[in-house]
């Protein structure tokens, strides 16, 4: 009893923020599995990705930090040539999410730097939390409405519902399972596609650092439309690993 006493007092300070002259290195690989099926035997396909961010975060002046986050693709991967090197520029203020303002890709065309542009900003601000006092065995939610672009002229307005259980404390690491409850909705050739999928994950907290270093999720989706009269039913598997090394400036 005084064990499981002891393990409810741990309490941790939830929350993300950058800090001044610090660099994350942050390494993102993802594996999608994809069955269509509209009528005949189902199609099925899997497709491995990975990409690198790099975000180095300057001195702070004013209250405000310079911030610019690198992307880079493994060169076998389609469209690495064009993407690597793109550079998005920004503000950071501690305890908040960055505010990017421009967008150095001179491989890129136009219309793909917005839609990098608007992902990125997506990101930082749906990825950052105010903070949280949670003790080992409590539970918070978070809700993360998104619009991601899929493609010219094309968005995915997607909700995910996030609840964080705080597993345990070791050292200054925070264990933490996740568990998501996702709704979406898009327009595919005039056709509305709607969906669901829940998923699950886990969270290594840095609580020095106020950053997660370690973030893997599996997600399900099931999503459906019809195509000149024939119903279309899609269902998805991502796994995604996000691992990220946080490195003082000198």
């Amino acid at each position: 009893m005084l064990f499981t006493v002891a393990l409810q007092a741990q309490t941790v300070n939830f929350k993300t923020s950058f800090k001044p002259n610090t660099t994350y290195t942050q390494s993102t690989s993802m594996l999608n599995k994809m069955e269509v099926s509209y009528g005949a035997e189902p199609m099925a396909q899997e497709q491995n990705s990975s990409m690198t961010t790099i975000t180095t975060v300057g001195a702070l002046a004013n209250n405000e930090m310079p911030v610019t986050v690198e992307l880079t693709m493994d060169a076998s991967q389609p469209g690495a040539a064009q993407m690597n090197g793109t550079k998005v520029i920004g503000k950071v203020s501690p305890d908040a999410a960055p505010v990017f303002t421009s967008i150095e890709a001179p491989n890129l065309p136009e219309q793909a730097k917005q839609m990098i542009m608007k992902m990125i900003t997506e990101g930082a601000t749906k990825g950052f939390l105010p903070a949280k006092q949670v003790k080992v065995g409590e539970t918070f939610v978070q809700e993360m409405p998104m619009e991601i672009p899929i493609g010219p002229g094309q968005t995915m307005n997607m909700k995910d519902v996030i609840t964080y259980k705080l597993d345990k404390v070791e050292g200054r690491k925070a264990y933490f399972t996740q568990n998501h409850v996702i709704t979406l909705d898009m327009t595919v050739e005039g056709e509305n596609m709607k969906g669901s999928g829940t998923g699950t994950g886990q969270i290594v907290y840095d609580m020095d650092n106020t950053y997660p270093i370690q973030n893997d999720s599996t997600l399900e989706m099931n999503m459906g439309f019809e195509a000149e009269g024939m119903p279309i039913d899609i269902k998805t598997t991502t796994t995604t690993k996000i691992s990220t090394v946080i490195t003082q400036s000198k």
